[in-house]
């Protein structure tokens, strides 16, 4: 039985079909990549089980097909054993390249530092939960919208948009709510007219000539300075701390907690974090992206007599307990006052009453803010009006496809315990889940680099006589994390360079932007390419043996042996001597 299994194993019955059914699976996927993109192939078949199963079924068939040859003499016999065994060293170097190999795009600027995040296919998923422990999943999402994987990390994927954009309303709701008002704008030189809802927990509107936002002010102190003119303020500060316990809401500044711990009561406070930027770095550690005030947060901790506890307080998201549960009932809320670098609109929520604060290039104002009143803030022609004030307002979110012309941002939808939310691209979100609430956010797949790379310059050469390109080419420097070593090299299409057994090449420009510049970085492991190359060789190596050796060695040069005689060659007489003159 175990004869006949290794037979057949090694057999020509078993060689065809697999040859056929790998032969078909490929030409298949060639067409189907062209619809779904190399990710989605890779990911359904080269990297799938079934795939690496089948072969291994062939690399099998050739390896038992070469040993029932054993011992390999002559010509042909070894051909045959070098080809098959070239044929199994390049099924694992393919498959070494398709798990251990890495592509993606590195983005370089003239005016940034060097870069060593980069951009791989696909996006990522990365959840935070209550306890701060974060997981990552890689998200695959084919053309007909199938998701996977279906469920991660206490979360359900139900939907994605490639290009979609977000519209935001809301309703009465009740005292647990955050407040809400709606604007109108509207223009009579451009003839347009459109409403607009702002909450304290939702990002800055960006309208593109200014800024639209609603801001609660904690005490009388930060109402002046919400409502102060940008240009008569100081240096801008961190922002403020809210300690609510019971009905009581205590202040807290940034910049004092910074200096010294605070008591309330019997609470001590202790900051022990700040971030502008909050992201989380490449191994899930918290970081800040720059020094920006985009994403703050704030990690404190918390005493009370033997009670201690953590918190992550996000200025957008709301706050993150690090641990069980809350032992000392207190709820958090972390306020940072809006950068003055553009021109806004703000409404500011303060004792149940509103304000409003308006900035243009050219003019400021500020005030007390009441239904149905009309503010120029100065940008062109444009006029607000407040047309609705909810001071508890319940948010009701909807995502629906960009518009023809508009440009959106993909958005993946999750669902909780408590229901459904979208997650937009590049965004932090929280999410509630029960008493376990998640942090959440759904962006590019990033690889770190073990190096980084700067771009010192850009360069298009032009053909003479004409404004046609001929060259373009990126002179860049290659630094290692710590920054005191640094290599100067040059790349341009065609003209890669290598660095650590990393493959640094020219992938595109932008043609308007020439401080720019996008690199292709590939690694393969030394010991694949070397496993791929010894087996194309091999089976170069083993044809040319298996065809042309029987004939090479048939004319190879015989040397022939002279035989000895049987008999003796009888000597000839010796010549009779001459007669002598006297004889």
């Amino acid at each position: 039985m175990f004869t006949k299994l290794v037979r057949f194993l090694g057999s020509i019955k078993l060689a065809v079909p697999v040859l056929g059914a790998i032969a078909s699976i490929l030409i298949w996927a060639t067409f189907y990549e062209s619809k779904v993109g190399s990710l989605v192939v890779q990911q359904q078949i080269y990297k799938s089980p079934w795939f690496g199963a089948l072969m291994f079924l062939l690399a099998v068939n050739l390896g038992v097909s070469t040993l029932s040859r054993y011992p390999w003499r002559g010509a042909r016999k070894v051909g045959f054993a070098l080809t098959h065994l070239g044929l199994i060293v390049l099924i694992a170097g393919s498959a070494a390249v398709i798990h251990l190999g890495v592509e993606g795009l590195l983005l370089v600027r003239t005016d940034q530092p060097a870069n060593h995040l980069v951009r791989v296919e696909g996006e990522l998923l990365e959840v935070m939960d209550d306890q701060g422990q974060v997981q990552q999943v890689a998200v695959m999402v084919t053309p007909d919208k199938v998701i996977s994987p279906h469920q991660f990390a206490g979360l359900t994927l139900l939907d994605y948009d490639e290009n979609s954009v977000e519209t935001v309303e809301y309703r009465a709701g009740d005292t647990t709510d955050s407040p809400a008002v709606r604007l109108v704008l509207s223009s009579d030189r451009m003839g347009q007219t459109f409403d607009q809802w702002l909450s304290p927990a939702a990002e800055m509107v960006d309208l593109g000539p200014a800024q639209l936002e609603l801001r609660q002010a904690a005490n009388q102190t930060d109402l002046q300075q919400l409502l102060a003119d940008p240009a008569q303020r100081q240096a801008r500060q961190s922002g403020t701390l809210l300690m609510k316990v019971g009905d009581v809401d205590t202040p807290l500044a940034i910049d004092d907690l910074r200096r010294q711990d605070a008591v309330i009561n019997d609470i001590q406070v202790h900051l022990l974090n700040v971030w502008p930027d909050f992201r989380l770095g490449d191994q899930n550690q918290p970081i800040t992206a720059s020094q920006d005030w985009l994403n703050p947060a704030v990690e404190v901790e918390v005493t009370q007599a033997d009670l201690q506890e953590r918190w992550f307080v996000f200025a957008q998201a709301g706050p993150i307990l690090a641990g069980d549960e809350a032992l000392l009932g207190l709820e958090w809320e972390y306020q940072v006052p809006p950068s003055p670098a553009s021109d806004y609109f703000r409404v500011v929520i303060a004792n149940q009453k509103l304000y409003y604060a308006a900035r243009s290039s050219q003019s400021f104002t500020s005030g007390p803010l009441v239904i149905d009143q009309m503010i120029q803030p100065g940008w062109a022609d444009f006029k607000i009006t407040l047309a609705d004030w909810l001071p508890h307002g319940k948010r009701l979110q909807e995502r629906l496809p960009a518009p023809p012309g508009v440009e959106g941002v993909p958005a993946l939808q999750v669902a909780s315990a408590d229901g459904q939310q979208w997650l937009t691209w590049g965004e932090s979100t929280l999410i509630a889940d029960g008493s376990h609430p998640k942090m959440a956010a759904f962006g590019p797949r990033m690889l770190a680099l073990p190096f980084q790379v700067g771009l010192d310059d850009f360069i298009v050469e032009r053909n003479e006589g004409s404004e046609s390109v001929a060259m373009w080419t990126s002179q860049i420097r290659i630094e290692n994390l710590q920054g005191d070593s640094t290599q100067q090299r040059s790349v341009w299409m065609n003209h890669p360079t290598w660095y650590q057994g990393w493959k640094i090449a020219q992938a595109s420009w932008n043609p308007g932007d020439l401080n720019q510049s996008t690199l292709q970085i590939k690694r393969e492991p030394l010991w694949v390419t070397a496993l791929t190359w010894s087996g194309a060789l091999l089976t170069v190596l083993g044809i040319g043996v298996m065809f042309y050796g029987p004939t090479l060695w048939k004319k190879r040069p015989v040397s022939v042996a002279l035989e000895k005689p049987t008999k003796p060659i009888a000597a000839e007489p010796a010549p009779l001597p001459l007669a002598t003159q006297d004889g």
